[in-house]
């Protein structure tokens, strides 16, 4: 079980496993725009994201419960799309994503300020983790760039972030219980 030194830091952990809630209710809703655009292939991918955005929540909801503290949740904001193109949802999950980073950044310096080196050890998963995320959707608006905008891009574009969710899915089923994304 882990100890934490630090009971100041339980407003952080509670702030950061809301925001991994709040993020998989965007990826839901993300799903769901693409789903009414026909864009089944990246429908796959954001509900594959919003399923490990609910483990990530899970995981801190986990730590903080064992380390003796109390979890509350928050009411959920209704997920805001501004998108009008499957490029420009793209980018708001990307710069959702470096908000996110933004966070637990901030979170790891305040558990190392705190002396709380449990909580420390902890969160460096999820920088790992938010490094990925961003490279990862720094990676899919390469490739929407170098298709382009023409005639069929949107089903190329489409096909390719199927591709990912597939690997994706084959990824995590293939990864150990407890490990892994």
């Amino acid at each position: 079980m882990p100890q934490t030194n630090s009971e100041a830091l339980a407003p952080t952990l509670n702030m950061l496993m809301n925001g991994e809630f709040r993020a998989a209710h965007i990826y839901f809703q993300a799903a769901a725009w693409c789903e009414d655009a026909k864009l089944a292939g990246s429908a796959q991918f954001f509900l594959t994201h919003a399923s490990e955005e609910m483990m990530h929540m899970q995981k801190i909801y986990q730590y903080i419960v064992d380390a003796d503290l109390s979890a509350r949740f928050e009411a959920l904001p209704e997920p805001k799309i501004e998108a009008n193109s499957l490029v420009s949802l793209l980018q708001e999950i990307y710069q959702h994503e470096k908000l996110v980073s933004e966070r637990f950044i901030k979170a790891t310096k305040e558990a190392d300020q705190a002396g709380d080196l449990s909580t420390f050890e902890f969160l460096q998963w999820f920088i790992v983790e938010q490094r990925e995320e961003e490279m990862l959707f720094r990676g899919i608006l390469d490739r929407a760039a170098v298709i382009g905008d023409g005639p069929h891009s949107l089903y190329y574009i489409d096909t390719e972030i199927a591709k990912i969710a597939a690997a994706a899915v084959a990824a995590a089923s293939a990864t150990p219980a407890g490990g892994g994304a």
